[in-house]
């Protein structure tokens, strides 16, 4: 099995108890990652033990870097983590408020984010994650022209099931989100214009998207 399916299923099973690790991305834009932070939160209450990776190359995608999600995988084995909230969108920028740049500014490195939310890269963040949500008609054709329709469940009750988990679960870890209906033409649409597969990560770069334009 391969290793980003290993990690989607452990974040598709829900809250199952602590250890929790929380593992997010963050890019220049919404196509790359070149940051990625695994937090593992030992008890309810407890601080999180971050761990962060950085890749400057503007082809890099940490998010689909075998050697890195296996590593992910082996560290939160390790540490007996029993949930995991993974945010396999780009959650903004990579740099730090206050470390990287002054307080209260717009990062000077990426324009990209300058009127987005903060990046999310702790349990008790406030940036707004989108969340896409799909038709119940339009499943069997998403199913059909999806990329990664092997990772994805056979029907849409059984999708939408897991999707009230992970929305519960986001809530749980205090991240806050927004669901975006995503209509299959616009998904086709989007992918055709991006040159990009219909995929996990498409479809989440398209519902932040859909998102920011409503101001959410």
């Amino acid at each position: 099995m391969k290793p980003i399916t290993i990690l989607r299923k452990l974040a598709k099973q829900g809250h199952r108890g602590y250890p929790v690790a929380t593992l997010a991305f963050y890019g220049p834009d919404d196509r790359k990652a070149s940051k990625a932070v695994l937090g593992v939160i030992r008890a309810e209450g407890a601080e999180p033990e971050l761990h962060k990776w950085f890749h400057d190359s503007s082809e890099a995608d940490l998010r689909y870097d075998i050697k890195l999600q296996n590593t992910w995988i082996d560290m939160m084995r390790r540490a007996g983590v029993r949930s995991l909230a993974m945010l396999e969108e780009i959650n903004g920028c990579p740099h730090e408020e206050g470390v990287d740049y002054p307080v209260g500014e717009a990062c000077p490195l990426c324009p990209f984010w300058a009127h987005g939310s903060r990046p999310l890269e702790e349990p008790t963040a406030t940036a707004v994650t989108a969340i896409a949500f799909y038709k119940k008609e339009q499943w069997e054709e998403l199913l059909a022209s999806a990329e990664d329709r092997d990772d994805l469940e056979r029907t849409w009750d059984e999708w939408n099931a897991q999707a009230e988990e992970m929305t519960q679960k986001t809530s749980k870890y205090g991240i806050r989100y927004v669901r975006v209906e995503l209509d299959i033409e616009e998904i086709k649409e989007y992918c055709e214009q991006q040159g990009v597969s219909n995929n996990a990560a498409a479809r989440a770069q398209l519902a932040a998207l859909k998102a920011r334009s409503r101001g959410r």
